[in-house]
């Protein structure tokens, strides 16, 4: 592996760093302090000395290893090879994916959609996501769309319904109208089912068709914004299909086994390697939640079947 001393790492050296998948480990003056997986080392490192959880591990970093990779399933591989023989101090500390978060779903309860750091609770959860500003768009962008709700204070109707943007899903809670809006809550529940759950539910394609008309009638600057959200939505749409198969990521070969998602086993040029496997038990509406430490595996192997299964 390639080495830098960490702390002269500047403005200059963070530029030189690879721009492609790498494996990398920091390590100190007893030994190594915590390693991962990334496709973008400058940023990633940077991120790390920012992070409250981080400084002290950061204090003590004095050098860098990084190993360049293909692809990010082999920098996965590298990253757990290395974990079986080492035990980095502040590996289990520092947590990159505790800021992830879920959608929750739930028809019946103000408001209807939130974004949550954990399924403790009761409503219907997707995820987990990395971004929040990533799914805060999504919501916006879908309530937009289709005048679901987007609920951002503590007290309803607000002024979403005063501007007509929303239609007062929220009105159904209030004891007096219970009767007559309880139909326009089963409603609310097949909206929201067919907007946030269902992967080819058109709305992509709905808003490509718009696109194109603003693009043909010459209203580019219209085409450009519609862009940004056929963009957003195709991303949300590709992290569905990804949460609708990760838990049944099984696939079996004499150079690996994939096991619900996680690498079960491997065989490199050196020896077999066996890791554990969580399997933890779900809930019903934990059906399209994943646990926050075990999505970023999920998803490189989940790239990695689609684009190499032909090869094994």
């Amino acid at each position: 592996m390639k080495q830098i001393d960490f702390p002269e790492l500047n403005a200059l050296s963070f530029d030189a760093l690879p721009r492609g998948w790498v494996f990398y480990a920091l390590s100190g003056k007893q030994g190594y302090l915590y390693a991962g997986y990334t496709s973008r080392l400058a940023s990633h490192l940077q991120y790390l000395k920012q992070r409250d959880d981080s400084q002290e591990m950061i204090s003590q970093a004095r050098q860098l290893e990084y190993l360049e990779a293909k692809d990010g399933f082999t920098a996965l591989v590298h990253f757990k090879c290395f974990l079986a023989s080492q035990a980095p101090a502040y590996q289990y500390q520092i947590s990159l994916s505790k800021e992830y978060v879920y959608l929750a779903l739930d028809a019946r309860r103000y408001p209807f959609v939130s974004i949550q750091e954990h399924t403790n609770d009761d409503w219907q959860y997707l995820g987990p996501f990395r971004s929040r500003f990533f799914l805060g768009d999504v919501i916006d962008t879908l309530s937009r769309i289709l005048k679901l709700p987007f609920c951002e204070t503590g007290s309803f109707p607000c002024d979403k319904f005063d501007r007509q943007i929303c239609r007062g899903w929220c009105l159904a809670l209030a004891p007096a109208e219970a009767s007559r809006q309880v139909q326009d809550l089963d409603k609310l529940e097949t909206l929201l089912k067919e907007a946030y759950l269902h992967p080819n539910n058109g709305i992509v394609e709905m808003i490509q068709r718009e696109r194109d008309k603003y693009f043909n009638d010459l209203e580019f600057a219209r085409a450009d914004l519609l862009d940004d959200e056929i963009q957003l939505l195709s991303r949300y749409r590709e992290w569905l299909n990804f949460l609708y198969t990760a838990k049944a990521l099984n696939f079996e070969h004499e150079e690996l086994t994939i096991t619900a998602g996680q690498l079960a086993r491997v065989r490199t040029e050196k020896r077999e390697f066996h890791f554990p496997v969580d399997n933890p038990e779900y809930r019903e509406n934990e059906y399209l939640a994943y646990p926050l430490n075990m999505v970023d595996e999920a998803r490189i192997i989940y790239d990695h079947l689609r684009e190499k299964t032909d090869a094994y």
